[in-house]
């Protein structure tokens, strides 16, 4: 489902369900056909968004691109509507797809739970190319720069493939072997990358060996974030630390008190870092500061989807199934606005 978050309420319920809603259903035989019995449609990533259309995931191997033009309530998925596709069109599925979709120029990249890329036409959807497997199962998110996707494996690969065609033009594999568990954040020539045995890598594109190593008390879960040379990470310890992208040394840390499993956001020069516990936490990102926490707001239930943030507010969907809308400048949740679900 899809909603507009561009709202305001008075009320901290907001008090209808939201400019439109698709149910993305799927018969339960497998494939679409004119079956009376259908099962929803698990997605796991973030929609990608250019123009008006939505681009999703689904955990039962198709992409879907959905027109957000359209304005309706709770209709089922595909329709006839103009610029809406999906993909495969026919015969089987992909293997799961979990990671989320992005955007290149005029096309979508997905990763499948079969170990393959998929690059998709992004106004018809039909596929350009897929890449080799190169793992038993991927299920992180690409990172798309220039003329390069990259991606990271549960068997410790970083890969950059050619956008053009999908072939691997590079391949870095950790020493010890042990996997990847973040997706890839790409940042100044390096990707940024947390492993399972609680470190979080850096390493230049088409080096060998990694430009550094950062070690924590638990996993970096999710993916970093960077701006002004420095990198942002989660961690499963609780913290969030702040470290120099050139040397990996620690600027800052700062305790959430419950594991971060979470990206963190940037907004100006605040850092927005939300702990599982539903506690979302403003903090000021300079070096040295008297006091780095600038405020603290809790929706007081469990987070485990990617927040966004846009135009002030914080927008945090909890595991009640409810989207919360956080105000940065007032600290304080704006509204509230239940999601539907079957």
């Amino acid at each position: 489902m899809v909603v507009n978050l561009s709202a305001r309420s008075e009320n901290l319920t907001f008090p209808a369900l939201g400019e439109w809603s698709y149910a993305l259903r799927e018969p339960s035989g497998g494939g679409f056909s004119c079956s009376a019995k259908s099962i929803a449609v698990a997605i796991y990533g973030v929609p990608a968004v250019a123009e008006e259309r939505v681009f999703i995931g689904g955990y039962n191997g198709r992409a879907y691109a959905l027109n957000a033009s359209a304005r309706s309530q709770g209709q089922e998925f595909p329709q006839t509507r103009e610029n809406e596709w999906f993909y495969p069109k026919v015969g089987g599925a992909l293997g799961s797809i979990v990671g989320s979709p992005v955007m290149g120029d005029d096309a979508i990249y997905v990763t499948s739970a079969d170990g393959k890329v998929y690059c998709l036409e992004k106004d018809f959807g039909d596929k350009r190319w897929n890449s080799t497997i190169l793992s038993e199962k991927l299920w992180s998110t690409p990172g798309v720069e220039g003329d390069s996707v990259y991606l990271t494996t549960f068997e410790g690969h970083l890969y950059a493939l050619s956008a053009e065609d999908g072939k691997v033009t590079w391949n870095f594999t950790t020493k010890s072997g042990i996997g990847f568990v973040s997706s890839p954040l790409v940042y100044g020539g390096t990707l940024f990358a947390g492993t399972f045995d609680s470190r979080l890598y850096a390493v230049k594109v088409g080096a060998d060996e990694p430009l550094w190593e950062f070690p924590a008390g638990n996993c970096f879960w999710s993916t970093p974030v960077a701006g002004n040379g420095t990198v942002y990470a989660g961690c499963l310890d609780g913290r969030v630390y702040a470290i120099d992208a050139d040397n990996g040394t620690e600027l800052w840390s700062f305790d959430t008190g419950s594991p971060v499993v979470v990206s963190p956001l940037l907004s100006g020069d605040l850092l927005i870092a939300i702990s599982e516990s539903g506690a979302i936490y403003f903090l000021k990102t300079a070096a040295s500061v008297d006091s780095r926490l600038v405020s603290e707001v809790s929706i007081n239930v469990s987070v485990q989807a990617a927040p966004c943030v846009q135009d002030g507010i914080v927008y945090v969907r909890g595991q009640d199934n409810v989207l919360y809308a956080v105000d940065i400048n007032r600290g304080e949740v704006a509204w509230r606005l239940p999601l539907s679900g079957e």
